[in-house]
């Protein structure tokens, strides 16, 4: 096997798996609202949402990797920041949702709930919530708009990633000035569609590399 022909089917398997996790989060969510379940989720719903973000957040780094290691070397300065930006979204919103998973969940059963409103992973104002917004408003906006110049030759990827890369920092902004509605307006499409059609041209992108004979 190729380094060509291993990166590729690193990057494919990442993104099937991201696109995966992603479909099956729309199915839980369509569940829930058909139920009329108010937001946020209850058990066992949050529980689930808290597991499918940590792995989807994971398995964005092999896609990463991918994406820098496919890409031709004298753009590699754009994917390795947008590496780095990728690598720092995962870690903050991971260890959100492993504290969602930990502390948040189990401190009412052992009678510990003093401050605990400032780490619900859902309400505002609490502090996970501001990080889980770092993560994605800012680091995950940051590793999209770092891709564009790396893709300018494939428009439709380097223009999803453009868009995403805006809605993400308007996110943010919306958390700047207090207004959850612009958040909820904007996070389908930054978070939850965008990423997953994005996935889904870079493993179309990685396939035609890996059998491009002029491909770096």
């Amino acid at each position: 096997m190729t380094k060509r022909t291993s990166v590729a089917s690193l990057g494919i398997g990442a993104g099937a798996g991201f696109a995966a996790l992603a479909l099956v989060y729309l199915v839980v969510l369509t569940v829930m609202m058909a139920r009329g379940l108010p937001f946020p989720p209850r058990e066992p719903f949050a529980t689930t949402f808290h597991v499918i973000m940590m792995l989807a957040v994971l398995v964005m780094v092999p896609l990463w990797c991918a994406i820098h290691l496919a890409t031709p070397a004298n753009k590699q300065a754009y994917t390795l920041v947008s590496l780095v930006f990728i690598v720092m979204h995962a870690v903050v919103v991971c260890a959100n949702r492993f504290l969602a998973l930990t502390m948040v969940r189990q401190s009412p059963g052992l009678g510990r709930t003093a401050g605990l409103e400032w780490f619900q992973p859902y309400g505002w104002p609490s502090l996970t919530f501001a990080f889980e917004i770092l993560g994605w408003g800012v680091f995950f906006s940051l590793a999209c708009l770092f891709l564009v110049p790396a893709f300018r030759l494939e428009r439709r990827i380097a223009t999803t990633f453009a868009a995403m890369g805006v809605l993400s920092l308007g996110g943010a902004l919306g958390l700047l000035v207090n207004s959850t509605a612009l958040m909820g307006a904007i996070a389908p499409l930054a978070w939850g569609l965008g990423p997953a059609v994005a996935a889904v041209l870079v493993m179309i992108w990685l396939r035609a590399q890996s059998h491009d004979p002029g491909a770096t």
